[in-house]
């Protein structure tokens, strides 16, 4: 019942006629190519959709906290989270890096749901620091990664994935979160699916792994002497 209600709180704050009017336009580009960004317009999948995130990393009775969402796209996860309180921000790649569509889409979901001031464009690359100014946060997001070099010749390794998670942890404060959802690549990688094993050695090592799903802890500090 509480995320039904999160859900309808989600919804109200939002700007549906303008998403009902993104969802119009994009309908025949949904018909041509269902899986490109135009399905985010329909809210009454994504808006529980993300509801359901926000209960899976129990978000909804927490004490406000300071979070970042990598590769954030249309936004509802941000949305559900800044309706629970939290101090939620969100980056994703520029304008410039993104599809007509991709651009068209997110732009309007962020304004409808009234979360464009809290993102900024953002490219992750690899051995690169991720040049943002959020520190001391208590969890770091990024759901369906593709900044990884997804399906591409090049695609992340071991190496760069440490590199990354060493970073992002020096985003967290003590005992914060990094929670990474990968999208699977079965042509590569066979049975692991979405790594391979050196890489999914390096995530065991670090953190809890549960199929494509990562988390990792920041270490607590030692108290001052």
């Amino acid at each position: 019942m509480k995320l039904l209600r999160l859900a309808n709180q989600v919804g109200k704050s939002a700007d549906l006629p303008r998403i009902e009017r993104l969802e119009s336009e994009m309908k025949a580009v949904v018909a041509r190519e269902p899986t490109s960004a135009a399905k985010y317009a329909d809210y009454r999948l994504w808006i529980p959709f993300n509801v359901a995130r926000i209960g899976r990393l129990e978000l909804y009775d927490a004490p406000p906290l300071r979070l970042m969402d990598i590769g954030c796209g249309p936004g509802y996860f941000l949305a559900a989270a800044r309706v629970c309180g939290h101090e939620a921000h969100g980056i994703d790649a520029p304008a410039g890096i993104l599809s007509e569509v991709e651009n068209r889409t997110y732009s309007e979901l962020l304004a409808a749901l009234r979360i464009t001031p809290f993102v900024s464009p953002l490219l992750i690359e690899r051995y690169v620091p991720l040049a943002s100014p959020l520190r001391d946060l208590d969890l770091i997001t990024a759901y369906w990664i593709c900044f990884n070099r997804h399906r591409q010749d090049d695609e992340w390794g071991a190496g760069e994935w440490r590199f990354f998670v060493d970073d992002a942890l020096s985003h967290l404060r003590s005992s914060g979160m990094l929670h990474l959802e990968l999208n699977a690549n079965p042509e590569r990688y066979g049975a692991l699916q979405w790594y391979d094993k050196p890489t999914l050695d390096f995530f065991q090592s670090v953190g809890a792994v549960d199929r494509n799903v990562v988390r990792i802890r920041k270490p607590l500090l030692p108290p001052a002497p």
